[in-house]
């Protein structure tokens, strides 16, 4: 059985919806797969995420209680323990047209499992069906938050807790666009697959890793299923808080003293190091901006999240496109200052 690593990766997520905090994603799985010969396991996958610190939530089904829920149990167990942190579960109903004793038949089982293992009954739920909502006339007790399995989605489309749907995986940009339009509409983005659905060279396994590297880099927010579902379906997202710069009076002497003045020439962005291609520009910027009371952090270079947010409050503080991101105009700013 293979062990699970990332695609050769060509593209990447370079949109925060709401800037300057990160765009929100999160990891699902449908089932327990036991994987084989060219087919990843849900354990190995899990192990996998969790590895770089992502955490995950895998649907549980116990369609035969006497064949399915034992094996279920086994495995659920052994990748809960892989991190009771990262990991969590939760129910997955019946496919539609079961009837509502069926379906709470299968919830019932799958809550037993999922109590034994964690300590913790569900309160989360996917679901089969057109529209990715529940049908009607069938109700899923103790049951709080669920998304669905379609994906089809805008911003325009009133939202609801019971019929939320997640990404498709049949192209990269596609799914970056659902990021990304669920994200400017305040909510987060859902992700779900089997794991034997991820072959080497496939297209989902390709969209799937160019996730998993998006929130590596710090491009996404990976965030577990229930934090998700309470922040979308609590107030509306508070704003971020962006300090406010010291002004720079007109000065004949420059009244930054850490600050050299070597001109800003290159286009600095979120992730990027001093030393790369030989040049030496974040110590600066982080200087810079810590001179006029934006806090980058310490003067380390490397852009991180401290220093994005530093450079929003200096382009909000001189009416400049507020991305983070040290383009041609920001540079332009900060290096007519002392000049």
């Amino acid at each position: 059985m293979p062990t699970y690593s990332l695609s050769h990766i060509t593209e990447h997520y370079n949109h925060a919806a709401n800037p300057p905090l990160l765009d929100r994603l999160v990891f699902t799985i449908d089932h327990i797969h036991q994987g084989g010969p060219a087919l990843y396991s849900t354990l190995d996958l899990v192990r996998f995420l969790t590895g770089l610190q992502i955490p995950v939530t895998v649907f549980l089904q116990c369609t035969d209680p006497v064949n399915l829920c034992p094996a279920e149990r086994r495995n659920a167990r052994e990748i809960y323990d892989l991190n009771h942190n990262l990991v969590s579960f939760g129910a997955h109903s019946l496919s539609p047209g079961n009837r509502q004793s069926d379906q709470a038949e299968n919830l019932n089982l799958t809550k037993d499992v999922i109590a034994d293992v964690t300590g913790l009954s569900p309160v989360i739920m996917s679901y089969h069906g057109s529209g990715a909502g529940p049908e009607n006339g069938i109700s899923y007790a103790g049951i709080q938050y669920a998304r669905g399995i379609g994906s089809t989605w805008s911003t325009a489309q009133q939202d609801n807790k019971l019929n939320t749907p997640v990404m498709g995986l049949n192209s990269v940009n596609t799914a970056f666009e659902f990021v990304r339009l669920r994200n400017l509409a305040g909510l987060s983005a859902t992700l779900f697959v089997h794991s034997n659905e991820l072959a080497n060279g496939s297209t989902k396994k390709t969209v799937f890793d160019t996730l998993v590297k998006a929130v590596t880099e710090h491009k996404l927010r990976a965030e577990t299923y229930l934090t998700a579902m309470q922040s979308d379906y609590s107030a509306a997202p508070v704003d971020p808080v962006v300090p406010t710069p010291t002004p720079v009076p007109p000065s004949a002497t420059c009244p930054l003293d850490n600050f050299t003045n070597n001109r800003i020439v290159q286009f600095l962005r979120i992730n990027m190091r001093d030393g790369v291609n030989g040049s030496f520009q974040v110590v600066e910027l982080q200087r810079f901006l810590n001179e006029l009371g934006l806090d980058a952090g310490a003067a380390d270079g490397i852009f991180g999240s401290r220093t994005k947010l530093a450079v929003i409050g200096y382009q909000i503080a001189n009416n400049l496109s507020a991305d983070g991101i040290v383009g041609p105009n920001t540079r332009a700013s900060i290096n007519t200052i002392c000049d």
